[in-house]
This record gives structure tokens, sequence and C-alpha cells, in this order.
């Protein structure tokens, strides 16, 4: 009990937390989060600024919302992965090291959300054009899928940045890369999964701006990239990875079933979805799948 009490004014863990070093990563991860948004803004035919602030539009809003957040969890992961606690005082190369490590990082993370982006407009939501759902339309449905893509994608990065500290540059991008496209094909083949249990278009309901139907999707699209992740941070093996989306798109997809029957007793999910565009049940059924993801990762 004693050693507890110690524990607790400890005053060394406290000064930890006026390192000036952390203050150095802090300005270079929002340079990174700043230079993402000008990338972002330079690789759509829109204006961020214009759509956010004079148009009001929700739908570029959300989806934006889960751009930065997803480059905030890769730059999260790449700070994680840091080897070396430099000492406080001068600037060492360590500290050089990494400051160059996470530049680089984020600029690979900010390509390949980039990346996702494309993917999700042409394959991933193929029949209809994105950028005028968003722009025109002001769909917050096809927002909300971009959103879950960009999140769903950057736990999967974050994931495979972890690996040892020692691995070579070139190592840990190859890896990086076949876990993202990886990723990117889970999605594209849980999609397909998702509509055939589904009593609706999902397609057609986003595109008929069914907020509902995008917000549960985009969030499914979430928790997909979290249980990829979780195995991901445990193995290395593709096959290990391919049986992983097996069981847990089973479970998730079961689960709709779960929350239809248990959840929202009395009522038909798909029809809320579908017929009410009921968000408040999209929600609940997003959340279920994000708390089955994260009970997943821990349980497996």
């Amino acid at each position: 009990m004693e050693n507890i009490i110690q524990t607790w004014f400890d005053t060394e863990a406290a000064l930890d937390l006026i390192d000036p070093h952390a203050v150095i990563y802090l300005v270079v991860t929002g340079l990174v989060l700043y230079v993402g948004k000008l990338v972002n803004d330079w690789l759509t035919p829109y204006k961020l600024n214009e759509q956010l602030t004079e148009v009001d539009n929700k739908a570029v809003a959300l989806s934006f919302s889960g751009y930065i957040l997803a480059l905030g969890i890769i730059l999260w992961g790449v700070l994680s992965t840091d080897s070396s606690i430099t000492p406080t005082g001068s600037m060492s190369r360590d500290l050089i090291a990494n400051l160059v490590d996470t530049a680089i990082w984020g600029g690979i993370g900010i390509v390949l959300l980039q990346i996702a982006r494309l993917i999700n407009d042409k394959i991933l939501l193929y029949q209809f054009n994105n950028t005028k759902e968003l722009v025109e339309d002001k769909n917050v449905g096809t927002g909300a899928v971009q959103c879950g893509t960009y999140i769903g994608s950057a736990f999967i990065i974050r994931a495979a940045l972890s690996g040892e500290a020692t691995e070579s540059f070139l190592v840990s991008l190859t890896s990086t890369l076949v876990f993202f496209i990886l990723g990117q094909l889970a999605f594209i083949l849980f999609s397909k999964l998702y509509q055939i249990v589904s009593r609706y278009d999902l397609h057609g309901e986003i595109e008929k701006d069914n907020v509902a139907a995008g917000v549960s999707f985009g969030m499914t699209l979430t928790a997909v990239g979290v249980v990829l992740s979780g195995y991901i941070l445990r193995s290395d093996s593709i096959v290990g990875l391919a049986l992983w989306f097996v069981l847990s798109a089973f479970l998730l997809l079961v689960l709709r079933y779960v929350v239809d029957k248990l959840l929202l007793p009395g009522k038909i999910l798909d029809e809320e979805i579908s017929q009410d565009r009921n968000w408040g049940a999209a929600l609940v059924e997003g959340s279920a799948a994000l708390g089955l993801a994260l009970i997943l990762t821990a349980a497996f």
C-alpha cells in the first residue's frame, strides 16, 4: 500500500510532461496536419474553406473530419514507434532523426489517405460521383462513408507501422503498402458482403441522400479497419490476416441481426434505415460494430 501511495505522489513522472522535446514533436505534427489540409485542398476540385465556412457543407465537413482524424491516428502510430528517448537538453541526432521520420511518414500517410479517397470514389461507391454528391448535393451519407474509410485505413496504416524500430525504411514502407492494399481490398469485399445481407440497395440509398445508410456503413467500415489493425499488430502473416478477416466479417454481419432482434426489438433495422432514414438506428448499429471490433481485438 505504501508503494502505491508513493507512486500517486511521484513528481518525476509529472516533470516528464514539461519535456521541451514534446513541444517540438507537437509543432512538427501540427505542420504535417496543415500540409495534409493543403494537399487535400489541392487534390479535390473544390475549395475546402469555401465549403466549410461559406457554403456550410456538412457532407464535406464530415469527410474532412475523418481525414484529419485519420492523419492524427497515423502520426500517433509514428510517434509511438520512436525507439530513442532523447534526454532533455540539446537537439541530439536521435531527436532530429525521429522528427524526420515523423515528417516522412506523415507525408506517406497523406498520400495513402488520398489513394483511399480515390478507391472510395472509383470502387467502393462506384455507382455515383462522390465529389458531386459531396459538393452539389451536400450528401452527408457519402461524407460518412468517406469518413469511415479514412479512419479505418488509418488504423491499418498505424498497425503496419508498429514493427520493430530496427527495421529499415524500405522494409517498413513495403510492409505498410502491402497491408494498406490488403485493407482496401478488405473494405471492397466487405462492402459486397454488406450489400448482400442488407435488405435495401446500399448505393441507391446513399445516392438518395439517406444519411442513415451512409452512417451505418461508414461506421462499420471503421470497425473493419479496427479489427484488421488488431491482427496486424500481433502478426505479419497475410494468411492469418485473411482468415481473421473472414471470421471478423462474419461476426460483424451477424451483429446486424443481433442489433435488429435485441437492441431494436419490434423494429426491422433495414426498414428503419432505408424507409424511415433513422440515423439514430444507424448510430446504434455502427456503435455496436465498433464495440464488437474492440472486443475482438482484445479477445483473440
